[in-house]
């Protein structure tokens, strides 16, 4: 009888032993997913972070390119006035056709330059707004895969905590045998 008795004690601490590896081995793989996915969490942060300050350079840019616009405005306004200007006072003076044609021409052509470059700097700004974006696009694509990260994470530690204390309420019932 007693052999018996040592044979099911023998046979009950192996299968105990064989549980606990069993929750070990379950639990460092959960770990390693636990760590896995804060590093992914760390990298996506570290990327958003990134982009944000790049969302405030490309602002500054922005900002900076609409001065220049503006003055560049500023200054056509004040060439075209000093055409208009020169061009009245050529006349009144009684200057030559040919003088005042080549002073038409050079003001016609300093105005050209300066539309140009207004046109640029649109351009430039057109071109910013649309890599602003496609930045805003990917900040949130980033956003949504971290709360989706994290949903996850939750599901699994509820599933680790609920197996727990069913192993734990287990342990108690074969403690009070």
């Amino acid at each position: 009888m007693k052999r018996v008795l040592l044979f099911l004690l023998v046979v009950i601490s192996l299968g105990l032993c064989a549980v606990s590896f069993l929750q070990w081995q379950r639990e460092a793989k959960l770990m390693a997913r636990i760590h896995d996915l804060a590093e992914a969490l760390t990298t996506e942060n570290k990327k958003r972070v990134q982009a944000e300050q790049k969302v405030h350079e490309y602002g500054q840019e922005i900002e900076r390119l609409e001065g220049l616009r503006s003055e560049i405005e500023a200054r056509l306004l004040t060439m075209t006035e000093e055409l208009r200007d020169r061009t009245v006072d050529q006349s009144s003076r009684g200057f030559s056709i040919a003088v005042l044609m080549n002073e038409v021409i050079r003001c016609g052509s300093e105005m050209a330059a300066l539309k140009q470059a207004a046109g640029q700097g649109t351009e430039a700004i057109q071109k910013r707004n649309a890599e602003v974006s496609a930045q805003n696009a990917a900040i949130e694509k980033a956003n949504s895969q971290i709360k989706q990260l994290l949903r996850e994470r939750d599901e699994a530690i509820l599933k680790l905590n609920a197996r727990t204390k069913e192993f734990n309420e287990l342990v108690e019932k074969y403690n009070k045998r």
